[in-house]
């Protein structure tokens, strides 16, 4: 019997060591969250805090980070900052993101927006507001970014070229604004800023590849705007642009005619920002020569960048009205004159001129001084007033160079035929004024006296005329002078040349034509010697006849 209990007991013990079956499902459940935990440590991307200024929108464990419309990460906390001045969104990544978090990331809440490009983000309405991730370029790594207000202009993956234009005037450019070449869209102003010490305006334009081949080195930059109207010295201006510049403006860039383009241009290359298309047309005329001119003329309408022409060519600019740097250019306010800056520009008859040729033009212009070159002010525009510096030669004139202090050369001026005209209007007026119109107006006032009383003798001469032209005696006066002239018609017409009695009639003329006649010696005898109608006519001896010795 014991032996028989021994092998029972053994089994017994066998099977109490066994695991029962009901641990198996907390154990196979316990593996299973193991596994998850590990998936989900391992398969989760790195955490990204990003601060915004305003978290609207935003909210944790639900609002996605997005590139492309595609999810790459998950809000999971939104908190304040220590500062209290924004807000610190942190951002769980999803696996295999690490590639897209670099210096040159930039992140923004997209929301429903209305900007100068138009409305975006509409479809936030519905889905909620989320965070677009536009990846960056850069080597390295970042955990930690500052989002963009706003949405960035251009993409940082887009091939072109950034440059640095710099404009004393803000104007009415603004982020956004289309960069323009001859009319055509080719880049963005990304950035406007104003620096406080330099005090002018600094903006940040992208022209996109492959347009930014056309930024060279000679390339002008000016604001553009939509609409614009001058009223100048050459006329009328009116310029209109496209739809989009006509709203918000913009920025135009060109090489003008008669410049080389030079190399293009690198990366942050810094131009200058002109006004208008005009100013930099000018900008290009570097080799210049200024002078000093003293108008006694008033110099209103003349302004800075008015022409100076010579027999209609410009050849130059004004360049300040008036001048602050003279001293000594008039002793008194009645003898003041007002000294402008003009510059001759070369450029603008030659193209390229270099230093030898500028240094020609300095030495031929005083010699041209001698011959009669001078300066005046001509009218450009009689709507506007608008002056321009005219220059011509008056070999008539005198040179007279009015001693002044300053750096800058004199040019002798005249005084226009526009300022004499005046002069003599102003005399005419003021001898008119001196006319006693009192004594023309007493003159004219009995002339006009006499004038009615010689009308009125007038009219009582008609009226006795018309009483005695409707007697009737007058009234038979013209059929009595029809009679008249008829008689006189029949008694000419019996001496016609064809009736008998002007054929009798000529006989009997010239019958007395004979008689006169031969009466004609009998009268140059009396008219020579009146006895001899009563004595006999001594007849003269005939004359001795003379022989030549």
């Amino acid at each position: 019997m014991s032996s028989e209990k021994q092998p029972l007991v053994r089994a017994e013990r066998q099977v109490s060591r066994r695991i029962s079956s009901v641990w198996l499902v907390p154990i196979v459940a316990l593996a299973i969250g193991v596994w998850m935990a590990y998936d989900t440590i391992t398969s989760r991307g790195p955490l990204v805090t990003i601060e915004v200024d305003s978290a609207e929108g935003i909210e944790a464990g639900k609002t996605l980070v997005k590139a492309q419309d595609v999810a790459v990460g998950r809000v999971e906390s939104v908190r304040l900052s220590a500062q209290l001045t924004s807000a610190i969104v942190e951002v769980r990544m999803y696996q295999d993101t690490e590639r897209l978090l670099n210096s040159g990331t930039e992140f923004w809440v997209v929301k429903p927006r209305v900007g100068r490009e138009g409305i975006s983000g509409l479809t936030t309405l519905l889905s909620g507001a989320f965070i677009q991730l536009e990846p960056g370029q850069a080597a390295d790594n970042q955990r930690r970014f500052v989002a963009l207000d706003t949405p960035p202009i251009t993409p940082s993956s887009m091939q072109g070229v950034r440059i640095e234009l710099q404009s004393a005037d803000a104007g009415m450019l603004g982020v956004g604004d289309p960069v323009l070449f001859r009319g055509y869209r080719v880049g963005r102003v990304e950035r406007i800023d104003f620096d406080p010490e330099e005090r002018h305006m600094n903006y940040q334009v992208f022209v996109q590849a492959p347009y930014d081949q056309l930024v060279t080195e000679n390339v002008r930059f000016w604001m553009s705007a939509g609409a614009k109207m001058d009223l100048d010295s050459q006329g009328v201006r009116v310029e209109i642009g496209s739809l989009e510049s006509l709203i918000g403006g913009g920025v135009s860039f060109a090489v003008f005619d008669g410049s080389d383009p030079g190399p293009v241009v690198a990366q942050s290359s810094a131009f200058e920002l002109y006004g208008s298309e005009e100013d930099a047309r000018q900008a290009r005329f570097t080799e210049v020569v200024r002078f000093i001119v003293l108008f006694e003329d008033s110099v209103r309408g003349l302004n800075k960048g008015s022409p100076v022409e010579y027999k209609g060519v410009r050849v130059g600019t004004v360049e300040q009205v008036p001048y602050r740097g003279v001293v000594g250019s008039s002793a008194s306010l009645l003898e003041m004159k007002i000294p402008v800056v003009i510059r001759i520009e070369p450029e603008r008859l030659g193209g390229q001129v270099n230093a030898e040729a500028l240094s020609r033009w300095q030495q031929q212009l005083p010699l041209m001084f001698q011959q009669g070159l001078r300066a005046s002010l001509r009218a450009g525009n009689l709507l506007t007033g608008a002056l321009f510096v005219d220059l011509n030669f008056y070999p008539d004139e005198p040179l007279l160079l009015t001693q002044v202090e300053s750096e800058l050369p004199l040019f002798p001026s005249v005084t226009n035929s526009f300022t004499q005209l005046d002069q003599k209007l102003t005399a005419l007026l003021d001898s008119l004024n001196n006319i006693r119109l009192s004594e023309f107006v007493d003159t004219a006032t009995q002339t006009l006296e006499n004038s009615e009383a010689t009308l009125a003798a007038i009219a009582n001469a008609s009226e006795q005329l018309s009483v005695l032209l409707a007697q009737e005696d007058m009234l038979e006066l013209p059929s009595a002078l029809v009679r008249a002239l008829d008689e006189l018609e029949r008694t000419f017409a019996g001496y016609s040349i064809d009736a008998p009695a002007y054929n009798e009639l000529t006989r009997s003329i010239e019958r007395l034509n004979s008689i006169l006649r031969d009466l004609e010696p009998f009268g140059e005898t009396l008219r020579d010697s009146p006895r001899a109608l009563f004595f006999d006519t001594e007849i003269p001896a005939d004359p001795p006849i003379r022989r030549n010795p």
